[in-house]
């Protein structure tokens, strides 16, 4: 089982955008429906279609630098699970909800 790979330090985001194409997933441990979505991608190797999933916990308190720094966060996410399709390192589309509904923008 592959457990998805967490993003924490602007180090971290920085490697992880060399890869370029990916699907970004935010996070909180009080969410329920972000369980659902992890226990799907631990089964799914990872991810959804062909694209890797990484993801960043906003109540990991060691994110608070790189959550202050990706400035986007704060301003957009109002709802988690979030999901941003990343290609070619840039943010191309993002939607708020389970597997099925980030299927429809990959």
């Amino acid at each position: 089982m592959i457990t998805i790979n967490e993003i924490i330090s602007i180090k971290d985001w920085e490697t992880i955008n060399r890869i370029p194409n990916y699907l970004l997933l935010i996070t909180k441990e009080s969410c329920e429906d972000c369980r659902e979505v992890e226990n799907y991608l631990e089964k799914n190797n990872n991810k959804v279609e062909h694209l890797i999933v990484n993801k960043i916990n906003l109540d990991n308190p060691r994110s608070k630098e790189l959550i202050d720094k990706l400035e986007w966060i704060k301003i957009e996410v109002d709802f988690v699970p979030f999901w941003t399709l990343i290609i070619e390192s840039k943010r191309i589309k993002s939607v708020r909800g389970n597997v099925k509904i980030v299927k429809e923008i990959i």
